[in-house]
């Protein structure tokens, strides 16, 4: 028995939230440090950020408002702006720690595996919407959010992916009004996604409100709230109506910063055209149509977004997919050559879409006001 014992391989437990850890560690370091920087460079503003829910919600993003709440329990010890993005670091870090736990789930090497998060992180669109703590990183959590619970809606369609899904769409209600218009054409996606509710109407009613009772719950919130602070219906509907008021802003531009900043997109879309059993055609194609929809409603209508948001968002999704996806070993690398391209480009175009001092303020190295070099 102790000879057959000893022929058996030993099996030693998985630490699968070791390296991730290490990786999101290692990336809060970095954005502190960036932080830091510009902050010590004075490339960053300090503002009193709105601490009631409803008045956040007027000004289009009642998410923001549950971190300008979150963030107000720091004050005293550090100022608002640098505590939203000590919070804000914070949910990179660990989304950054997540993608490296879903790579590595999804067969990704090692080596490759790492080299994409150093892409990620050095990319300088997604450095500017995390140091800065403006309100577009809440429209990019929420959007690579969106990517895998499609997925996992398409992939499996059962009862737990429906309300996995169903939990991301609130997000896009408190990110704001540009993507919450997006929430009943994806709520219909929840009962079309299954051949027996697109025969049966009653299966149709009852998963779609499976997928609509989260957001239901938000708004059902939000109007209580409004109730008691002697705020009517008409105040709660105008961020909407503003938000979708005609005006004109060029599209060509966010368009070509899209291609030239994301290209990974390019890697999805590639995936979508060549047979494979693990594609999900629709879900590769929200990746796109997501942040083509923000580049060209913004251009419509008043939605006030940063012109490079779009591009932004477009990396986001990409990164979603990426987590949860199997794709051929061969495009792990052609995933990599798009990541470098990108930040290459990204970095050479950030003179023309950064925001006024944050690429200045990178240099010289000053880390909260203690100059290193």
């Amino acid at each position: 028995m102790s000879a057959m014992s000893a022929s058996l391989p030993r099996i030693v437990p998985k630490k699968t939230w070791v390296r991730p850890a290490a990786i999101g560690l290692l990336t809060a370091m970095v954005l502190l440090l960036l932080g830091g920087n510009l902050a010590g460079n004075g490339a960053l503003e300090r503002s009193v950020a709105a601490q009631d829910m409803l008045l956040r919600w007027e000004q289009g993003s009642l998410l923001q408002g549950l971190i300008d709440w979150l963030a107000g329990w720091f004050i005293g010890v550090v100022d608002q702006r640098t505590a939203l993005a000590l919070i804000y670091i914070t949910v990179a870090a660990v989304g950054a720690a997540a993608l490296f736990r879903q790579l590595r789930t999804s067969d990704w090497p090692l080596v490759p595996a790492v080299l994409a998060l150093l892409l990620v992180v050095s990319h300088p669109m997604l450095l500017q919407t995390v140091t800065t703590a403006g309100p577009e990183f809440l429209i990019v959590i929420a959007t690579a959010l969106l990517i895998p619970g499609r997925r996992g809606l398409e992939a499996v369609g059962d009862a737990q992916s429906v309300i996995n899904y169903g939990l991301i769409l609130p997000l896009l209600l408190m990110a704001g009004p540009s993507l919450a218009a997006l929430i009943p054409f994806l709520l219909l996606a929840v009962p079309l996604s299954d051949p027996e509710a697109r025969r049966r109407p009653r299966a149709f009613l009852a998963m779609l409100l499976v997928g609509i009772v989260p957001v239901l719950i938000i708004v059902l919130g939000v109007i209580v709230i409004a109730a008691r602070s002697g705020i009517g219906p008409g105040a709660l509907i105008a961020p909407f109506m503003r938000a979708f008021e005609a005006q004109q802003s060029p599209l060509m531009g966010p368009v070509a910063l899209m291609a030239l900043s994301a290209p990974v997109g390019f890697a999805v879309l590639l995936h979508a055209v060549i047979p494979d059993r693990r594609r999900k055609v629709f879900t590769s194609a929200m990746v796109a149509v997501v942040p083509l929809y923000l580049a060209v409603g913004n251009s419509l209508f008043a939605f006030n977004l940063s012109p490079w948001l779009p591009a932004v968002a477009l990396m986001a999704a990409a990164l979603g997919w990426l987590a949860a996806t199997r794709i051929r070993s061969w495009m792990h690398w052609l995933v990599l050559l798009l990541l470098l391209a990108g930040s290459a480009a990204s970095w050479w175009l950030a003179p023309h879409w950064s925001q006024p001092g944050w690429l200045d303020g990178l240099m010289p190295i000053q880390l909260f006001g203690w100059q290193v070099g």
